[in-house]
């Protein structure tokens, strides 16, 4: 296990230094855009994986903003501490980064950690993120996993509603401290958005235009564009 992370640590690195050295030789780009996350940031449960929301923001920014270039920093089954592992890695971007994107903790919700140690690895991330990443950081909250059709088939004691409030409470707390924007996705989501037939836990490719939606509301209203 040790040596299957190195190695993928490696290959993230040398991602991060391949893109920060194209940056530097390629001069059409214009715009770098970092997405973070588990395996929704690569599109699982769009079909095709394209049509994942990265994909689809990172489509609607090359119309608005050529020369956008995406990178995305994704781990299936990613807690916010092996992320924030990740984002270590990302401080080679030395804030040529011009949005990150975030979308974390069903994980650990699910996982039965407790909100304290969340918002501790939370406000680590971010304020990461933001000294070294990217000034601007956009994260989106937890949807209401309690109605979500994957955990209605299998309970689990750890996901209440008093919990996805509790680690939704830890996001609004700790995204003004880096001027963080933060994505409704508990009120403006339906548990429809998140019905994926393989598991019933990752959105459905409806989920994922949804979530693509929110974010660029999100986004655009944080870079002054319409």
């Amino acid at each position: 296990m040790k040596v299957a992370a190195l190695i993928l640590r490696v290959c993230v690195l040398s991602l991060f230094l391949s893109a920060c050295a194209n940056l530097q030789q390629e001069r059409k780009i214009e715009f770098v855009y970092l997405a973070l996350g588990g395996s929704d940031v690569i599109g699982v449960g769009a079909t095709p994986l394209t049509e994942g929301y990265v994909y689809l923001l990172n489509a609607d920014l090359q119309q608005r903003i050529p020369g956008t270039f995406l990178i995305t920093l994704s781990l299936p089954g990613a807690r916010i501490d092996s992320l924030n592992e990740q984002v270590q890695l990302a401080k080679h971007f030395r804030g040529e980064a011009d949005l990150a994107t975030v979308w974390i903790g069903a994980n650990d919700l699910a996982d039965g950690d407790d909100p304290s140690r969340f918002q501790s690895d939370l406000r680590q991330l971010l304020r990461t993120l933001q000294s070294s990443v990217s000034t601007v950081v956009v994260i989106a909250n937890i949807p209401d996993l309690t109605k979500i059709a994957g955990l209605h088939a299998t309970p689990n004691p750890a996901v209440t509603l008093e919990r996805v409030k509790a680690f939704n409470r830890v996001i609004a707390i700790e995204a003004p401290y880096v001027n963080a924007s933060v994505v409704n996705v508990f009120d403006e989501s339906s548990s429809d958005d998140f019905a994926f037939d393989a598991d019933g836990f990752h959105p459905t490719r409806a989920g994922h235009q949804r979530m693509a939606s929110l974010f660029r509301k999100t986004i655009l209203e944080r870079l002054g564009m319409k």
